[in-house]
């Protein structure tokens, strides 16, 4: 059972899926391509997290690219007008509770792997947003709440 303190979710409240999604804004390393981010962070940094992460009960492990060809898609599609974020990916995390997220950032397999960080990405730049989601549509249908 775990502890109310690391339940996901707002006391009192419909719709929130109950679970912690923790969201990272990542930017690669100055002067690397795009093929290069996409092929180093796809088939390197996040296949060795996976593991680690099912270890922990993770329900969902997802990137999300902004590179090149999609600033320019978007910018087309909004004549120039898109106000984009400066950040190349999204990484997502979906845990169950903050009991199974502080396991992940606190083992040591998962630590570890901060250090291959240097090869993709400017720790530096790295943001973090960790909350609930409030769902509206889900599969095409409206959420009932």
């Amino acid at each position: 059972m775990v502890s109310k303190h690391f339940e996901a979710g707002y006391p009192n409240t419909t719709g929130f899926r109950k679970v912690v999604k923790a969201t990272i804004m990542v930017k690669k390393k100055g002067g690397m391509s795009d093929e290069d981010f996409i092929q180093y962070y796809n088939n390197h940094h996040a296949q060795r997290a996976v593991p680690i992460l099912q270890r922990h009960g993770i329900i969902s492990y997802s990137l999300t690219y902004h590179l090149g060809r999609d600033r320019k898609m978007i910018q087309d599609i909004m004549h120039n007008q898109a106000q984009l974020l400066d950040y190349d990916a999204i990484c997502t995390f979906v845990f169950p509770d903050y009991l199974a997220l502080a396991k992940f950032m606190y083992d040591k397999d998962g630590a570890a792997m901060s250090g291959d960080h240097d090869n993709f990405m400017d720790e530096s730049q790295m943001r973090m947003m960790v909350g609930d989601e409030y769902m509206l549509i889900e599969n095409g249908e409206k959420v009932v709440s």
